[in-house]
């Protein structure tokens, strides 16, 4: 199974719901977070419901602890550059805004410098290493360990 390219599909799928956020939402930023459904916002229903959904159906044909690493780490990664590209793709906003003056739906940042950074993409970035580190990078000593405790053939 080729991983690296089911990596670059999906980075590529999260950035491309870039340009239909940035054209649905135009100069009004973060109105999917507006906009509520019993409670819950559409960017919840989207990236934590129906994405997840969408990337369970590989690992429901093929189960397999690399392959769910490699998407896991995919899901975190494209979540923050579907985010960035929003900036850099919407004529209203522009990499120029991307910073807590402007985008104030993105609630916590954290300055480094002249940079400010959304909160939200260190810790994303710091579990795409870990999830990466455990399902990928030792997936071969997972698997061990799952034959041997549980005599489940992968």
């Amino acid at each position: 199974m080729n991983y690296k390219l089911i990596f670059i599909i999906e980075i590529l799928a999260f950035i491309s719901i870039s340009f239909w956020a940035a054209a649905m939402e135009g100069p009004i930023g973060g109105v999917f977070g507006i906009r509520t459904l019993f409670g819950l916002n559409a960017d919840f229903y989207i990236f934590m419901v129906m994405v997840p959904l969408f990337l369970l159906i590989p690992i429901i044909i093929k189960p397999e602890i690399k392959l769910f690493g490699v998407l896991t780490t995919g899901y975190l990664v494209g979540i923050i550059l579907e985010d960035f590209f929003w900036f850099v793709l919407n004529p209203y906003y522009g990499i120029q805004k991307f910073n807590s003056n402007y985008a104030v739906w993105l609630l916590h940042w954290v300055k480094i410098g002249n940079i400010e950074i959304p909160l939200f993409y260190i810790r994303y970035l710091l579990g795409a290493f870990l999830v990466w580190f455990i399902f990928v990078y030792n997936s071969e000593k997972i698997n061990k360990i799952i034959k041997r405790r549980y005599h489940y053939k992968i």
